[in-house]
């Protein structure tokens, strides 16, 4: 018998209509504060090349640019992402637009880095422009309903809030294309992500993924599977979901360095598989973290769906001892 409050690894999933206004930073969900934001996505060159990019926001205060490149065999830091914008920075919001710009360290005068890069992010209900200097400049329209999910945890409720961007504009002065998400994170205690104890104990893998077909219209979604059965299938199209559900199955084949070689997932009528790129595997990004954490790309396809992907992204990050403890490889 479980205790009061508690409902069984239980998460309530959805879509809904995106207004800035409602993620007001001071603004509490479930009881819940904003703890952190992340713009990040994936996107390619007219020769299908992959730029994957994260950044993260806590509050006015952020870490610097992920910028990955998989010219080089795996998915590394491109070495000019080392000179992107740091620590405090200023922010200008009204209800119906968020404007990141300006961090400190650029308005030193004489004393500003000479590689240091600019930073602008500004993001209204419908619309994301991205700008670092010679790293990016990217402009997006939004894709689909806003997605949602509500992790019931009696000790560590958890929110999680996602927006995706159609992104067009250049990478290092070449043209892209691609998709950008735009997430926000809900927890009840303050601190770093990293240390919550969703990431520490709770997530064993995290799809989030984007496909433009040769028909021109767009499916992705994130498919977030943690232990004791919580979890989360939200995908959408264009306009409107396509799932959205906390009862699914998940099974992933491991290769011999905790990779996910292949995952397939199915929730109801609908069924997902990933398959690995030897070159997605974000080498520089999983050695700047801890306990077994891998992160990839490759390639997620609906079952039975012929259509042709265009421009393809997924961003794939697990615990691969997790995943054996909790049944779900496949030998």
């Amino acid at each position: 018998m479980t205790r009061v409050g508690d409902f069984g690894n239980q998460a309530v999933v959805g879509a809904f209509d995106f207004h800035l206004a409602d993620l007001d930073e001071n603004l509490e969900i479930h009881g819940l504060g904003q703890r952190a934001i992340w713009p990040y996505g994936g996107l390619r060159n007219e020769a299908g090349d992959l730029y994957v990019f994260e950044r993260k926001l806590v509050h006015q205060m952020t870490g610097g640019l992920w910028l990955m490149s998989a010219r080089d065999g795996a998915l590394n830091l491109v070495p000019k992402a080392v000179h992107s914008a740091r620590g405090e920075l200023r922010r200008e919001f009204t209800p119906d637009r968020h404007i990141y710009r300006d961090h400190l360290m650029a308005k030193l005068g004489d004393l500003t880095p000479p590689d240091e890069q600019s930073f602008l992010l500004d993001v209204t209900d419908d619309r994301l422009v991205w700008a670092e200097g010679e790293l990016c400049d990217l402009t997006g329209s939004a894709l689909g309903p806003g997605m949602h999910f509500f992790g019931v945890d009696r000790d560590w409720p958890f929110m999680y809030i996602t927006r995706a961007f159609w992104t067009t504009g250049t990478v290092l002065g070449e043209a892209v294309s691609g998709i950008i998400w735009f997430d926000h994170g809900y927890w009840r205690d303050r601190g770093e992500w990293k240390e919550q104890p969703f990431y520490t104990q709770r997530q064993v893998a995290w799809n989030v993924f984007s496909n433009l077909y040769d028909d021109g219209t767009h499916e992705w979604g994130h498919i977030v599977r943690g232990t004791g059965g919580i979890g989360a299938c939200m995908v959408a199209g264009d306009t409107a979901e396509i799932a959205a559900t906390g009862d699914f199955v998940s099974t992933f084949t491991l290769d011999d360095q905790d990779y996910v070689s292949a995952a397939r997932y199915t929730a109801g009528q609908h069924e997902w598989e990933f398959t690995a790129d030897a070159a997605g595997r974000m080498v520089h990004f999983n050695k700047a973290r801890w306990a077994g954490y891998r992160a990839q790309s490759g390639l997620m396809r609906r079952v039975g769906d012929n259509r042709t992907v265009t421009n393809g992204f997924v961003w794939l990050e697990c615990f691969a001892d997790r995943i054996r403890a909790e049944g779900l490889a496949k030998e």
